[in-house]
């Protein structure tokens, strides 16, 4: 005998051996044990659910000589003629390529002719809604009062599509997705039945990556067992195409740390394993929804995703290093390029570009992603506002009174002069009216420069040095670009009179410490709204 695929193997044969659809199912199977049988019936829902599995059984019910609590018995005449597929009695007839008027006529002629053997003539039509229009207005008339031995069972992933004048003919009944641990365990029978194994871990992947729908699950689970007998988590990433959660892990690190590098070698690293930049793509985006979750709504997170508390606590762990503002820009960016990467005839450069936009938030200039640098700004500040009041952070002690000697006259230092420039500006006036030009005519630059300090001028070269936190060499490293450079230059030959030169540099090694910190928090805050806007004020004790 030929292979049969899974998904028809393990068809149901009575409502018993459904999935999930508990409420549809009684009220079918009440319908048949009472008799009250509809002319018309709608089943709704997405694509695995059950809905033709249901019509077919609903079908041989009907026409069951003996029902067994509303099933088939699937031992009568009329029985195991449908199972045969020898009787007429049962029609199933495809919407999507019989959708003309023409079919449509032709089904209400063969109407007219009672069953051969059955009480009832059942007609599946699944797809309905490929119908068109002058087929829809055909069947009405047909739909709404057809012959007492006649039903209509139709079958659609999209009843919005449906004219209402067919919707109120008919008994709707909308099919849910099915839950994950309902799939896992018809997936665990069908492993037991092809005699194979497979791990738990592995069959929640399965369950998770169907989406709800039971033929995807058990189509995913065939082609597994066509590699091997043994299914595995690492063979059902590689039927899949996905990573494993550990890599998006690592991934949303690298992003909130702003490690550009460590993404770009990770994408390649993806696309040397043969990984689809769109299934990346869509895991980023559950990945990203999961932070959401565990930001918003940690205690219920391994419930409303089917985790372990384990894999839960990871979740909330990371969610912790990132504000919900940027969660919420990184999952929409994600979602986006979803629909661009169908079209994109570089898939890999469009993976790459939004990444980067992902990474390098400091670049964008629009309110959300300034209301996120003022989140992290006011975290930085609250934890060494918070290390200053425990006593992490305490000022150097005095050191001890030497004995007084004979008192020496003091050296007054001549004050150092200031660097002016041919407009008779000094060197850091002209830096601030250049860093002005910059915030309205470059802003990109302007928000690197926003991450240091001005360093100094010698002649007419001007120094900048970012601040001592991590990143501090993307920074330096993106301003002195070369058309960062000249941007720059630019400004300062603007401001300073006369041709000017630009360095970016790293901070001293004696820069940090907390009173460095405070002062680098400080600054950034002056320069996003302006230092005459910024007032600090110490708390009352």
């Amino acid at each position: 005998m030929a292979y049969q695929a899974l998904y028809r193997k393990w068809r149901p044969a009575d409502f018993s051996s459904m999935v999930s659809q508990e409420a549809i199912v009684s009220t079918l199977r009440n319908q048949i044990i009472t008799g009250r049988i509809a002319h018309a019936y709608l089943f709704c829902g997405s694509r695995g659910t059950g809905k033709t599995s249901a019509a077919k059984i609903m079908a041989r019910a009907v026409n069951c000589e003996s029902p067994v609590n509303g099933d088939p018995c699937g031992k009568c005449e009329s029985c195991l003629r449908l199972a045969a597929e020898e009787s007429m009695d049962v029609m199933e007839i495809d919407a999507a390529s019989n959708n003309g008027v023409d079919e449509i006529r032709d089904l209400r002629e063969t109407v007219k002719y009672p069953p051969q053997h059955g009480r009832f003539k059942v007609y599946i039509i699944d797809e309905v809604h490929m119908l068109s229009a002058s087929a829809f207005n055909a069947l009405l008339k047909t739909l709404e009062e057809p012959p007492a031995y006649v039903v209509f069972i139709l079958a659609t992933t999209e009843p919005q599509k449906l004219p209402a004048t067919i919707l109120s003919r008919c008994q709707r009944f909308d099919f849910g997705r099915i839950p994950a641990m309902q799939i896992v365990g018809r997936l665990r029978q069908a492993v037991e039945g092809a005699q194979a194994t497979a791990t738990d871990s592995a069959l929640n992947m399965i369950a998770r990556a169907a989406e709800g729908g039971m033929r995807d699950a058990l189509s995913i689970l065939d082609m597994c067992l066509g590699y091997q007998s043994d299914v595995t988590d690492e063979l059902v990433r590689n039927v899949l195409g996905t990573s494993d959660r550990y890599f998006l892990f690592r991934f949303t690190d690298a992003l909130e740390g702003e490690d550009a590098g460590e993404v770009m070698r990770m994408i390649d690293e993806l696309m040397r394993k043969g990984r689809e930049p769109m299934v990346f793509a869509r895991e980023m985006s559950q990945h990203m929804r999961a932070l959401l979750m565990a930001k918003t709504c940690p205690d219920e997170l391994a419930n409303l995703l089917d985790l372990t508390q384990e894999t839960a606590y990871e979740y909330v762990e990371q969610a912790e290093e990132m504000t919900v503002t940027r969660l919420m820009r990184m999952l929409e960016l994600f979602m986006s390029v979803e629909t661009e990467l169908r079209y994109a005839s570089s898939p890999r450069l469009a993976l790459e570009n939004v990444a980067l936009k992902c990474c390098l938030r400091t670049q964008e200039v629009d309110a959300r992603a300034l209301t996120d640098r003022i989140v992290q700004l006011e975290k930085k500040l609250a934890e060494l506002t918070e290390k200053i009041a425990s006593g992490a952070v305490v000022a150097a002690a005095p050191k001890a009174k030497a004995e007084p000697k004979a008192a020496a006259p003091k050296k007054t230092e001549a004050p150092k002069p200031k660097v002016l420039t041919p407009t008779g500006r000094s060197a850091e006036d002209a830096w601030k009216e250049a860093v002005k030009t910059l915030q309205k005519g470059n802003p990109m630059v302007y928000g690197f420069l926003s991450f240091g300090r001005f360093a100094g001028c010698d002649g007419t070269l001007y120094r900048w040095a970012a601040n001592p936190a991590p990143g501090a060499e993307m920074y330096v490293g993106m301003l002195n670009k070369p058309q960062n450079v000249q941007a720059i230059c630019a400004a300062l030959t603007d401001a300073a009179g006369v041709e000017s030169r630009f360095e970016a540099v790293m901070p001293q090694a004696d820069q940090t410490g907390p009173a460095d910190e405070e002062e680098s928090l400080l600054t950034a805050l002056g320069e996003t709204f302006e230092r005459a806007n910024v007032i600090v004020q110490d708390e009352p004790k």
